[in-house]
């Protein structure tokens, strides 16, 4: 009779905790002998190993764990992860190779369809991104007026479409999780899939939606607290401004980047006859001694249609505040804090600082890294 009583309360206690237990098994094909993967559980800011396993010869594992809610996790091995979604009580069934582990199949959950979904998408967004501004980087000196317009529209286009692809996604999967995964995708640091001012909207949507249904969520609290600063900061980038101006025939690559203030400044947005473009950073001495050389010019000309807008590829904010301040420099000053990883250091291939572009309104790019003497002289034909 004890024996039977046993048994009872064993099965009321595991049946009290197994409606929130997932299991997650799977294959990652061409795997090293031995090859380890680990099982993480996804944060706000910072991930942390729950589990690890070492593969089978075939490349098999299994995990399982205990959640009380949806959660975000990683796999990640050999340098490849693959995010999923994983609601308590899934049974999961991944496969992958081990060198494309973000490119998987899934079964038995949902939530991480979704994810993969829209990873997939932004993925195919951002090549073909990256194949128009290749191709202008290595024509634009051939392209004509009515070529570059049509590289414009074509990048617009693919800009719109993935927008409009995540806008769909988030109003049909407003009580998924995944949803936040779509506020937060961007095409580059400097630009986010939901560019709109009008896509502010989806913000409060996705915020009501899951701040009932998943109180208790790590990322749902982050997004109500952050609702507020996430909305400025689409506010701030000003993108919708930055897409218009590429309707322009522009014969230089746009730069929309948040000054000291937060407030985003568009390149294409200026209205002066004539613009250096300037790349630069706090730690480069020949960077700040470049920046000294400008201020006469700056205030010669300034006042007849010549402005700077200066690029920092600081890391830090602090610092990039603290030299624009100790320096006193006048003019626009932006930055993504991403270094040369940034956007615009990449579309305009700085390789070194400082680098410089002196951009006439009406001819575009007309020198790259002129002399203090030949800045004068240009500037003086273009606006004495």
């Amino acid at each position: 009779m004890r024996k039977i009583a046993i048994a009872i309360v064993a099965v009321l206690l595991f049946g009290c905790t197994s409606d929130n237990e997932f299991s997650l098994e799977g294959n990652v094909e061409g795997a090293s002998p031995d090859q380890w993967i680990y099982l993480k559980r996804k944060g706000v800011n910072t991930n942390t190993v729950l589990d690890s396993a070492r593969l089978g010869q075939q490349g098999d594992f299994a995990f399982e764990h205990q959640i009380e809610y949806p959660k975000f996790f990683n796999l990640s091995t050999n340098g490849q992860f693959a995010t999923l979604l994983i609601k308590p009580g899934e049974e999961v069934q991944f496969r992958a190779r081990a060198d494309a582990l973000h490119d998987y199949t899934v079964q038995g959950s949902p939530g991480s369809r979704y994810v993969r979904t829209l990873d997939q998408r932004l993925r195919q967004t951002k090549s073909k991104l990256d194949s128009l501004e290749n191709l202008y980087q290595q024509q634009q000196d051939q392209l004509s007026e009515a070529e570059i317009e049509q590289i414009n529209r074509q990048y617009r286009g693919i800009l719109n479409e993935q927008r409009d692809s995540s806008v769909a996604f988030i109003v049909n999967h407003l009580g998924s999780l995944a949803s936040i995964v779509a506020l937060y995708q961007k095409v580059n640091p400097d630009l986010f899939v939901l560019y709109k001012n009008t896509d502010l909207q989806y913000i409060r949507l996705v915020a009501d939606s899951l701040k009932d249904k998943y109180p208790r969520s790590r990322h749902v609290k982050a997004l109500l607290a952050n609702k507020e600063d996430l909305m400025t900061r689409y506010r701030n980038l000003g993108v919708q401004k930055m897409v218009n101006e590429m309707g322009k025939v522009s014969n230089y690559p746009e730069v929309a980047l948040p000054n000291l203030q937060g407030d985003t400044v568009s390149l294409h947005g200026l209205n002066n006859k004539m613009i250096l473009l300037n790349f630069w950073a706090s730690y480069s001495k020949p960077s700040i001694q470049r920046s000294l050389e400008l201020k006469s010019l700056y205030r010669r000309y300034h006042d007849k249609g010549f402005e700077i807008y200066q690029v920092s590829l600081d890391k830090s904010a602090e610092q990039w505040r603290k030299a624009v301040r100790f320096d006193q420099l006048p003019w626009i000053n932006v930055s993504s804090l991403n270094g040369f990883e940034s956007y615009p250091a990449k579309v305009y291939n700085v390789q070194n600082l400082p680098t410089d572009y002196l951009i006439d309104q009406q001819k575009g790019i007309v020198a790259k890294n002129p002399s203090k003497q030949e800045l004068r002289r240009k500037l003086s034909v273009a606006l004495d």
